[in-house]
């Protein structure tokens, strides 16, 4: 199913102003279309950087280059801007780039709590679609009413958008400004206080809660050295994850990311290689989970070394896995992942995530 591109995702990013003297009056600052997909990035970074969105990205980014270069191989092949861009160059699409640059203003102003969810009013007509309902569509934002069924067809179809107060399935049915909660379109007013119903998969709770899944209800993020279930990457403080072995009581551990191959690694004492160096931590004891950081295995490399019993991650960026097929007798390597449809015994090794049946599962298709 076609993610929603919503004007709050779409308009993440920083502006370039246009002004131009016309007669001795200058005009309304826009945000040139050209710009718009390495704008988005930095200031999608400078969120990352500020808000503390999940601690994931301590191992993965370090500066703001590294920050731009992990978006853009990470997210450079999903719908998103590339595509909104190009349906404002084929005209399915009317952008305003006054309209833009306004938004981005507000959206600047956005508190970290509000980031992401609260789609302000400036934003309203950046994007304007021209296909009518029963139209043939690709994305959202080119139907008139904010909503393309690509459900069953690809293309899909222009259909009317759900009202907020009204029953949904995803947001993408819901109007432009909504996202589906708890089954219900809703727009963001307020962050959500303790005790109070929430949604995981759209996290409205305020600073220093989560939304805990198997309760549905805003938590207090668990303190350090506390005990955690490992429900939500959020779940513990800011600095700390949820780590454990096995069936083991888990607790909130202060994570200290190693920058230096052949150092020490611990996952269940929090002591991670940094990703963003390419290391990866080649376990060596399988009962404790310890190893020492070292260089990712590319395609075709020996990943798991029988002789040594060690075992060392694939490119965690290069959609690889560790092909173990010959068992623990036989050394592994490092294979492109599998399509959808293709047979496997673990999930692992399908670019969808999913084994199912032994045949990987396919992967959810963007409408393109």
């Amino acid at each position: 199913m076609l993610k929603k591109i919503t004007l709050l995702i779409t308009l993440l990013f920083s502006f370039n102003l246009a002004a131009c003297d016309d007669g001795g009056e200058k005009s309304a600052p826009k945000l040139a279309l050209a710009d718009v997909e390495s704008e988005y990035y930095n200031l999608f970074c400078e969120q990352i950087e500020t808000c503390g969105v999940n601690p994931y990205f301590d191992l993965v980014i370090n500066d703001r280059q590294g920050c731009l270069d992990f978006l853009e191989t990470q997210l450079g092949n999903e719908a998103g801007l590339a595509d909104m861009i190009a349906a404002v160059n084929e005209g399915s699409i009317i952008y305003d780039a006054e309209k833009g640059y306004a938004c981005v203003e507000a959206m600047k102003a956005l508190s970290c709590d509000e980031f992401g969810d609260l789609e302000p009013e400036a934003c309203n007509g950046t994007f304007t679609g021209t296909i009518d309902d029963n139209g043939e569509c690709f994305l959202n934002e080119e139907c008139v009413s904010g909503y393309c069924n690509t459900e069953l067809a690809c293309p899909g179809t222009c259909e009317p958008a759900v009202a907020t107060g009204d029953a949904c399935e995803s947001s993408d049915q819901c109007i432009t400004g909504a996202k589906c909660v708890l089954g219900e379109c809703a727009v963001f007013s307020a962050p959500v206080t303790a005790g109070n119903p929430c949604d995981s998969n759209e996290d409205w709770c305020a600073t220093g809660l989560y939304c805990n899944p198997d309760t549905n209800v805003c938590a207090a993020r668990i303190a350090q050295d506390q005990d955690c279930d490992n429900v939500s990457d959020q779940e513990c403080v800011s600095g700390t994850m949820c780590f454990g072995i096995g069936d083991a009581q888990k607790t909130c551990t202060e994570l200290t990311i190693v920058e230096t191959a052949d150092a020490a690694c611990d996952y269940n004492a929090g002591i991670m290689c940094a990703a963003y160096n390419d290391l990866t931590c080649a376990i060596d004891d399988f009962q404790a989970l310890t190893g020492t950081c070292q260089t990712f295995k590319q395609l075709n490399e020996v990943c798991f070394d029988s002789t040594n019993l060690v075992m060392t991650g694939c490119d965690m960026f290069g959609d690889l896995y560790c092909d173990m097929s010959g068992g623990y007798q036989a050394d592994g390597t490092c294979k492109a992942k599998l399509a959808g449809g293709d047979a496997c015994t673990d999930s692992e090794a399908c670019l969808s995530g999913f084994c199912d049946v032994d045949v990987c599962a396919d992967e959810e298709d963007v409408c393109r």
